[in-house]
C-alpha cells in the first residue's frame, strides 16, 4: 500500500472514531460532556435549574450531530474523491487541533493538568495530525480550479 493509501485509510479510521464520539455526544449528552451535576442541582419545582440541563443537553445533541455528519462527509469523499477529501479532513483536523490549543491554554491558565485533561489532550492532537496526513500526502493529484490534475 502506497504512503498516500496509507494516509487515507487512518483519516477513514479517524472519521470513524470521530463519529463514533458524535454518536455517544447524540444519545447521551450529559454523560459525555459532564452535564450530569446539572442533573442533580435541578430540582422537580427549580425552572432555572431544569432549563439550564435541557438547554445543556440540547447543545450536546447539536454538537453530537455536527460530529457525526462532518466525520461521515469527509469520510465518504476520503473514499469516493480523494482530493476533495483531504481538503475536508484537512479541516476537520483543524477543527481538531483548535479543541487541543483551547484545552492546552486551559492547562495553562486554568491549572487543569488533570489526567483527563492531558490524556484528552494528546488524543485530540493525534486525531488532528491523523486527518491532516492525506491533505499533506496527496502525491500527484492536486487541486487546481476545482478539477483534480495530474502535475
Amino acid at each position: 500500500m502506497s504512503s498516500y493509501g496509507l494516509a487515507l485509510v487512518l483519516a477513514m479510521i479517524a472519521c470513524v472514531i470521530g463519529g463514533v464520539l458524535g454518536g455517544l455526544t447524540l444519545v447521551r449528552p450529559g454523560a459525555v460532556l459532564g452535564l450530569t451535576a446539572l442533573d442533580d442541582d435541578a430540582g422537580e419545582g427549580d425552572e432555572p435549574a431544569a432549563s439550564a440541563r435541557i438547554a445543556g443537553k440540547t447543545e450536546g445533541r447539536a454538537l453530537g450531530g455536527l460530529l457525526i455528519l462532518s466525520h461521515a462527509a469527509a469520510a465518504l469523499f476520503l473514499g469516493y474523491q480523494s482530493h476533495v477529501g483531504a481538503a475536508m479532513a484537512f479541516a476537520l483536523a483543524m477543527a481538531w487541533a483548535g479543541a487541543a490549543l483551547g484545552r492546552a491554554v486551559s492547562a495553562l491558565v486554568d491549572k487543569a493538568r488533570g489526567r483527563f485533561n492531558l490524556g484528552s489532550l494528546v488524543f485530540e492532537i493525534m486525531i488532528a495530525v491523523t486527518l491532516s496526513l492525506p491533505f499533506f500526502n496527496a502525491g500527484r493529484l492536486v487541486v487546481l480550479r476545482g478539477h483534480g490534475m495530474l502535475v
